[in-house]
Formats: C-alpha cells, structure tokens, sequence
C-alpha cells in the first residue's frame, strides 16, 4: 500500500498552477492501493478551511475516501486500555520527534509504519528521509517506476 501525504492533495485540491499539478493528478489517477491517514485529511481540511466554503469543506471531509479511490488510516489500537494506548502512541511519536521531525510528520509517519505501507509519497522527502524503513519517494518517482 502506498502513503500519500497531505502535500500531494494540496498541490491537487489548491493549487492547479504549481509547476507539479499534472504529474501530481497523474499519480493520484493512476496509483491504486493508496491510503493516507486522518490526520493528514484533517491537515487538508485545515488548509483548505481557508478556501473552501463549510458546505465544500465537509463535501471533502465524508468523500475524500471516494474521490481519491483510497484507505484513510486510523491509528491502531494496540494496548489493552485507552491510558496504555495514549502512553504507546506518545512513546512512538516522540521516538520519531528525536530523529528531528515535526509533530505532524511523526505523527504521519507512525501510522504509515503501523500499516507496513511500502512507499511514503510525499513532495517534501527530506522531511522522512532517513527517518524511516519506507521507501520514501515523490510522485513523479513513483510515476517513472510506473513507465517501466
């Protein structure tokens, strides 16, 4: 399965002039088994939020799964008990805060590595590089692998 962070779907929802729009709609048309978690839909409404009228924003929020044929994750619950559950995910999370990454991206990260996902596409890799056993690629990378 492969991750898709929020940048991605920003570049597609917000911002059709960047430079990396089409090979962007490329990937997320012709990529299958793609997931992406909730936080990184609800850092996509955030943005959004500012774009977007209450009614188009929840259109995003409840579709999203649809329009992007794809999984949101949730984090897994692995603990007996929802104080051992917050205690594991906070342990987890600041692991991969001291590998010097922000509270979103670790908190992304964690749940891509929860699932076993096979690539991390994201435009900002250097944000998960080396921070991770994923195979952390761009979707222009992930197109070029595409084409062979």
């Amino acid at each position: 399965m492969i991750f898709v962070d929020t940048d991605v779907f920003v570049i597609d929802k917000l911002f059709p002039q960047d430079h990396r729009h089409r090979e962007n709609r490329l990937f997320l048309e012709k990529t299958t088994d793609k997931a992406t978690s909730i936080y990184n839909l609800l850092e996509l409404c955030g943005i959004a939020s500012f774009a977007l009228t209450t009614a188009e924003l929840t259109m995003l929020f409840t579709g999203f799964h649809q329009q992007y044929d794809l999984r949101v994750l949730y984090p897994r619950i692995l603990r007996p008990s929802p104080d051992d559950q917050i205690q594991y995910q906070i342990s987890k999370i600041f692991e991969k805060i001291c590998l010097r990454m922000n509270y979103p991206d670790a908190q992304i990260l964690l749940i891509s590595e929860e699932y076993n996902c096979s690539d991390l596409v994201t435009w900002n890799t250097k944000h998960f590089e080396g921070r991770t056993y994923l195979s952390v690629k761009t979707p222009a990378q992930i197109m070029k692998e595409l084409e062979r």
